[in-house]
């Protein structure tokens, strides 16, 4: 359909390198040789493609778009040549846009919140359970900056998009405070989820594929809706402006959005999928549980990932650097 040359390297992140999850693409191109290199945040994947990544195609998730179009890292998308983008619903559509021009497709969501184990944690209404003293040694943060300037955020109503210099200092305290809680820091799911089913991690900041993978593996866990709202992510891929496999690299994104493809991120690692007719025809109840589709108010208390500059994730990710340090 698309022509060109015959190799993609997707900066990834650790997991969707299986072909369950670009299947769609493999079946209709064959011959194409695809391999990946990694990220395990948002700043390390933006940090590759600044230092010259020679990535065709890049994964990353909302809050931030804008660094890459103000950095040229990011070609432009041509919408028209994309065979499924009139199954993804507007809301996601714009996610991917700056300035009225469509840089990015949309793929995966979900939700970031509390998961917590009911027979040792009574239940969590607010984000602050992961500060609580009385769950040392069996807290787990995710390892990421700009995620704990979002959880103080809620926990205190800061605006943050406009997080002041005292502000993030009073954060930077709070983490550092909150260091001896963590039985560990998580960079991936793998990390993570095999500690709550065992029961090591009583209170952590998850994906709800932990929760579905706890519950599945018969772990008494909740997935908490605090009063401050649950946070949620969009993941989102773009096309290298340096790319010199720009055709291939837009079938590749349209194939990630084609049924199998989403189906596999749905029921593999039970994330939602942009494409909104996969998500329409969820009916096991399981996965209505996992997805909250059973819930028509809970989009009214999610708080969706802000796009903020490049100073601000500057400073958070610097500040998490000395809380790591420290």
């Amino acid at each position: 359909m698309f022509g060109g040359p015959n190799e993609l390297l997707v900066l990834e992140w650790a997991g969707y390198d299986a072909e369950d999850f670009w299947q769609d693409f493999k079946q209709a191109n064959p011959e194409t040789e695809v391999t990946f290199e990694f990220g395990d945040t948002d700043a390390s994947i933006l940090g590759l493609m600044e230092g010259g990544s020679d990535a065709d195609v890049f994964h990353f998730y909302t809050g931030w778009q804008q660094f890459y179009v103000d950095a040229g890292l990011v070609a432009e998308i041509d919408t028209s040549k994309l065979t499924n983008w009139d199954k993804v619903p507007e809301e996601y559509q714009v996610l991917g846009q700056i300035d009225g021009k469509q840089y990015f497709v949309p793929w995966d969501w979900g939700f970031s919140s509390i998961l917590y184990n009911t027979e040792e944690v009574p239940e969590v209404t607010s984000w602050d359970a992961l500060l609580d003293p009385a769950y040392e040694g069996h807290v787990s943060m995710w390892n990421d900056g700009p995620a704990a300037v979002t959880v103080s955020s809620y926990i205190h109503g800061y605006d943050e998009t406009a997080i002041t210099d005292e502000q993030l200092a009073e954060i930077e305290q709070e983490w550092i405070d909150q260091k001896p809680l963590n039985a560990f820091y998580w960079s991936t799911e793998p990390e993570l989820c095999p500690a709550v089913s065992d029961g090591t991690v009583w209170v952590a900041y998850a994906w709800q594929g932990c929760y579905a993978l706890a519950l599945a593996d018969g772990a008494p866990v909740a997935y908490a809706n605090p009063e401050e709202g649950r946070n949620s992510w969009v993941g989102l891929y773009g096309i290298s402006a340096n790319s010199d496999n720009k055709d291939l690299a837009l079938e590749f994104l349209d194939m990630k959005l084609a049924e199998a493809t989403c189906n596999a991120a749905v029921e593999l690692f039970y994330y939602g999928c942009a494409n909104a007719d996969v998500m329409a025809a969820v009916d096991d109840p399981f996965l209505i549980d996992v997805f909250s589709l059973d819930d028509p108010t809970i989009l009214e208390t999610t708080n969706f990932t802000p796009n903020v500059t490049e100073e601000q994730r500057d400073a958070w990710t610097q500040m998490w650097e000395r809380v790591q340090a420290e």
